[in-house]
């Protein structure tokens, strides 16, 4: 069977079997609690299945390999080892708080926590807005998929990013979470089958050996912790302390930590937990794929073209194809978590307080029915967006790759809802002033270090990250200690008017 037609048969069985649970969510979404967060009456191994999904993204079966492709061992020690443990630690630390507290506060996005927890409507606006800067990472898994589709239909490039955006919006915008969860639930596992498939590829030569020294004949920086020549890998603070601190903060995404939300218990947090860390390690393992590649391929290759490029040299024809669905469910699996967070944040954070006051009167359902018909007509708009985004990447990636456009926008959210979160969470005090000085302080650190690049490592969003992050911590501290004080102040300047009474 030629390989186009075997291709276009298994991507119609996958997208036929997605459009019945589509219809499926769709018939169970009836508000917007429902379109969000789902029923929580869904078990939490497929909540943790979706969770690894979420978190994996086609980056890490993409583009990722391609920095280790370019760069070495170093970049698998920075984002395989030091991000991996820095995401373990944050979600194992943040979900059961974040579940306990946004149930109690019925909340359903992260800026709607922020606007509960510190009681302040500007610092959920403040956050919705800064949210949107996700539409970056949108445009990266978007690209990748593109790339990975015209090498298996051999169709042009704004086709195929016509065609994802049509198919995975679309079922989206009908099912929310309740059909998220499920295709998440089977796409991880199509993902980890392929993950064991492309990393048992080349495991002769990394047990044997023959991969270090075929890489150090190469060049002996790609078997280095450090790569001295490389833009983001250059020491052991950029490869170790930078991509940790990343690590830890990129559970605070909109669409990661409000995960744990749709678990229905307290109990349901460990099985969810085990789930998803258990095969996240077996998606992070990919990153190998760019160490095979380096000494497989026999010519270079663009950052964003070596997966797809290694999957077409390595394999048969029809073989490539399943691992190209394979990867295929890794960029829609966080391509879903992305949308259905960035529609529900349009949708309650942003349009719901003017609908309430022009809809006064109305029944609660009423409402909730107006903001569901908001957050679907969201997903179109930001259809369209992402693909003059996608588009210009595709001809002017920045930075090489499209994986250095997407950082500058995500790392920037996440960088400042870090303190936020922690603090909120776990600290008694913190007032949303205080809030807000930690991630104005962070936005402005990590905005003007990028801009103006005053010192050699400003070129790589981690150190930046790690650097408004620190700053964040800093300012987010002081002023809860400066609080504390204030009260202490306050209440003995109280006793002492009782007592000179």
């Amino acid at each position: 069977m030629p390989k186009e037609i075997f291709a276009w048969s298994l991507l119609s069985i996958y997208a036929a079997i997605t459009a019945y649970l589509a219809y499926r969510g769709w018939r169970r979404t009836r508000s917007m609690e429902g379109f969000a967060l789902g029923n929580r009456d869904i078990s939490p191994l497929l909540v943790g299945l979706s969770l690894a999904a979420q978190l994996t993204s086609v980056a890490t079966f993409i583009v990722n390999p391609g920095l280790v492709y370019a760069y070495g061992l170093s970049a698998i020690l920075g984002m395989g080892v030091a991000a991996a443990l820095g995401i373990m630690v944050g979600i194992t630390v943040l979900s059961k708080g974040f579940r306990r507290s946004g149930q109690q506060m019925s909340v359903l996005t992260l800026p709607g926590w922020f606007g509960s927890r510190f009681g302040s409507r500007p610092l959920q606006v403040g956050f919705a807005l800064l949210s949107l800067a996700l539409i970056t990472f949108v445009v990266l898994i978007l690209v990748a998929m593109a790339y990975v589709l015209m090498h298996m239909l051999g169709v042009p490039g704004w086709a195929a990013l016509l065609g994802i955006i049509a198919f995975v919006f679309g079922y989206v915008l009908l099912g929310g979470v309740n059909t998220s969860l499920y295709t998440n639930s089977i796409q991880s596992i199509i993902m980890a089958v392929v993950a064991v498939i492309l990393i048992l590829s080349g495991l002769p030569l990394l047990l044997s050996g023959e991969l270090m020294a075929r890489l150090a004949a190469v060049d002996a920086a790609l078997v280095g912790m450090v790569n001295p020549g490389s833009p983001y890998f250059r020491n052991l603070f950029e490869v170790l302390v930078c991509n940790f601190v990343v690590g830890l903060a990129i559970v605070c995404q909109p669409h990661i930590v409000t995960k744990a939300l749709c678990l229905k218990s307290e109990r349901d947090v460990n099985r969810y937990l085990v789930t998803a860390l258990g095969i996240g390690v077996i998606f992070m393992m990919v990153l190998l794929v760019g160490l095979y590649a380096r000494v497989t391929l026999p010519a270079p290759v663009k950052i964003d073209l070596v997966v797809p490029t290694y999957i077409n040299t390595q394999f048969s024809p029809l073989t490539s194809v399943l691992i190209g669905i394979g990867v295929l469910c890794a960029g829609v699996s966080t391509l879903e978590g992305l949308l259905l967070a960035l529609s529900a944040i349009l949708a309650t954070d942003l349009f719901l307080p003017s609908l309430k006051r022009r809809m006064a009167g109305a029944s609660d359902e009423a409402i909730g029915r107006r903001a569901l018909l908001l957050a679907r007509g969201s997903l179109v708009a930001m259809g369209a967006v992402a693909f003059v985004l996608s588009l210009h990447q595709m001809k002017n990636p920045t930075g090489g790759s499209v994986a250095i456009f997407a950082m500058y926008g995500l790392y920037c959210l996440f960088s400042a809802s870090f303190a936020p979160v922690l603090f909120g969470l776990f600290g008694k005090g913190g007032s949303a002033r205080t809030a807000s000085a930690s991630a104005i302080t962070a936005v402005v650190i990590y905005v003007g270090l990028s801009l103006g690049k005053p010192f050699v490592l400003a070129n790589n969003p981690a150190v930046l990250s790690a650097c408004a992050i620190m700053a964040s911590m800093l300012v987010m501290a002081g002023g809860v200690l400066l609080e504390r004080r204030g009260v202490k102040a306050g209440m003995a300047g109280a006793a002492g008017s009782v007592t000179g009474a």
